[in-house]
């Protein structure tokens, strides 16, 4: 017992070198970022990530991250998990105007696979007169925070509430690289819905934003469980007994979770924002092929063939590690089901798809697709809108303020809302 014991201390404190050596390797490469070192920064990673992340790209986005939230100030706090391939370090960063919370993924060898901006919670939170902070319960115990904006000196208004695309995107529309001039598309959204007397409820997914402390872990996150999730914030519109009627807006990603939501519970309306007509392993095909060597691409669609029929990946190459990193293999599974060719036909109430003709991650086509399944569907193609839901022939005036939201895409969908 006495050496078992003795094995336990040694074992804790081999724990305890280790994660404090990860820490000095992601406190060393958030101070190098502060000071401009973007080539230091760059040494922290891994040969995959340098690939794809020059110290341009790191310096873009160090730079609109202190526009946002002021200057970087210090590491404050650092969790540290291992998924079996690696690990896994949620850093508190506190800025200026905010505590981010980044992802830091490290391999065997300490050097960074992934690197993601998972949530910013202000330090002083500061809401508009119409807008109050919202909680939602899920239904595996853990819980979404949210922002529910209403119309001034209206009661009983319609509600919609705003399912975000994929990625580490949050309940205003932003993630790391979509930061700037394209950024704030949900809240851009959420203002021009009150502006026309309708409600609305956005909310932070599980590991994004403020929605953190889940029990299942971010690489066992399924769609489905997003779906779950937006049935519960649905369901707590409904019983609040505030709104005579909720509505589904769902982008991209979202818009499929809207689909598969269609399925499960009653609500007024869906529309899905520039959602694609096939399942996401053809759209990110058709988005890689123009971006890979034969090659390359056939060995995505072999990845991609092996995780539909259940099976791992034999390996995956350092070029596609991003899309296809074993850390992403339960949430890729999970896609597959969420055909929305089958899905939208399935749509009990209206359901209005809207695409965008500048979109070049979900291409007018898949919109067009997607209508051809249920042809009765109403359908609005807005000339010039980006996947953001931008204007594509737009210009900000400092090249850093948001632009505003396509001019013709709040008028549909308040018209389809209130109909």
């Amino acid at each position: 017992m006495k050496r078992f014991f003795i094995l336990i201390l040694l074992w804790g404190a081999m724990f305890t070198a280790t994660a404090q050596q990860k820490e000095a390797i992601v406190k060393g490469f958030f101070e190098q970022m502060n000071t401009g070192n973007y080539e230091g920064a760059r040494r922290y990673m891994q040969t995959s990530m340098l690939q794809k992340v020059n110290a341009d790209m790191l310096k873009g986005v160090w730079q609109q991250l202190e526009q946002q939230y002021g200057k970087w100030e210090a590491v404050v706090s650092q969790k540290i998990i291992f998924d079996g391939r690696n690990y896994i370090i949620t850093a508190g960063n506190n800025f200026e105007r905010a505590q981010l919370q980044f992802r830091v993924a490290l391999d065997s060898t300490n050097k960074m696979v992934g690197f993601f901006l998972i949530g910013a919670r202000d330090k002083q939170v500061v809401y508009a007169r119409n807008e109050m902070p919202d909680t939602i319960q899920t239904t595996d115990g853990g819980i979404l925070y949210g922002t529910l904006t209403q119309p001034e000196g209206i009661q009983h208004t319609p509600v919609v509430l705003i399912i975000a695309g994929s990625g580490p995107t949050d309940r205003n529309g932003n993630s790391l690289f979509d930061l700037g001039p394209n950024g704030f598309s949900y809240r851009q959204l959420a203002e021009g819905l009150a502006a026309n007397g309708i409600a609305s409820l956005r909310y932070d997914k599980r590991w994004v934003g403020q929605s953190t402390g889940f029990t299942r872990a971010p690489v066992f996150t399924t769609l489905d469980d997003y779906t779950a999730d937006a049935i519960s914030c649905v369901q707590h519109l409904q019983r609040s007994g505030r709104f005579p009627a909720v509505s589904v807006i769902g982008h991209s990603e979202g818009g499929l979770i809207g689909l598969m939501m269609a399925k499960e519970i009653s609500f007024k309306c869906l529309i899905p924002l520039s959602t694609p007509g096939e399942c996401m392993d053809k759209v990110v095909l058709e988005q890689l092929k123009p971006r890979l060597s034969d090659t390359l691409y056939r060995q995505a669609a072999g990845i991609l063939n092996d995780l539909r029929e259940d099976k791992a990946p034999a390996s995956v190459p350092d070029q596609l590690n991003a899309i296809f990193n074993p850390n992403n293999f339960t949430f890729w599974k999970s896609t597959f089901h969420f055909d929305p060719c089958a899905l939208l036909p399935a749509a009990k109430m209206p359901v209005l798809l809207v695409g965008g003709t500048a979109d070049v991650q979900v291409k007018p086509a898949q919109v067009t697709l997607l209508k051809a399944c249920k042809p009765a569907t109403n359908a609005v193609m807005i000339n010039g809108m980006t996947h953001l839901l931008k204007s594509g022939s737009a210009v900000s005036p400092d090249n850093k303020s948001p632009l505003p939201l396509s001019p013709e895409l709040l008028p549909v969908l308040v018209s389809f809302i209130k109909q």
